[in-house]
């Protein structure tokens, strides 16, 4: 959900995320990697195939990425490969909770631009890759595909 993300934005793989990301394609997976010799990259690969990569300074890239996959596992369907062991966060509980409340606020904000008839506006909030949205939700995000 781009509009939980966003609230996430001060990691800045997941801000990098969230500028490179086209709404018209779903992520099918993120692929970190940590070289030795070149910086840390990510390589967004889409469900047609598609890939786009982001480059990423060495300081901190493994801190941010630990952070990023728990966001990410927690709130889309998106595939997750690290090729190096991630660090392990010291708040995962509490980042999870924060996830699913952020979500929940958006879900509750993003209803307001549904009731408001905006719904291109609506179907942005999303994008393609959520996940464990509730029921009213996904029957919302169908009726605005169907009005758009």
């Amino acid at each position: 959900m781009k509009l939980a993300l966003d609230k996430f934005a001060d990691n800045p793989i997941i801000d990098e995320l969230l500028c490179r990301w086209d709404n018209q394609k779903k992520i099918g997976s993120l692929r970190a990697s940590a070289p030795i010799w070149r910086k840390p990259f990510i390589e967004i690969g889409y469900l047609d195939g598609t890939n786009n990569h982001m480059q990423f300074p060495r300081e901190l890239f493994i801190h941010y990425w630990s952070e990023a996959v728990i966001v990410l596992e927690t709130l889309t369907d998106i595939g997750l490969i690290s090729e190096f062991k991630c660090q392990p966060t010291h708040n995962q509980e509490a980042t999870i909770r924060t996830a699913l409340s952020t979500r929940a606020a958006c879900i509750r904000d993003s209803d307001t631009i549904f009731e408001s008839g905006f719904y291109q506006v609506y179907l942005d909030q999303f994008g393609c890759n959520c996940k464990n949205l509730p029921p009213e939700t996904i029957e919302k995000l169908e009726t605005a595909r169907s009005r758009v």
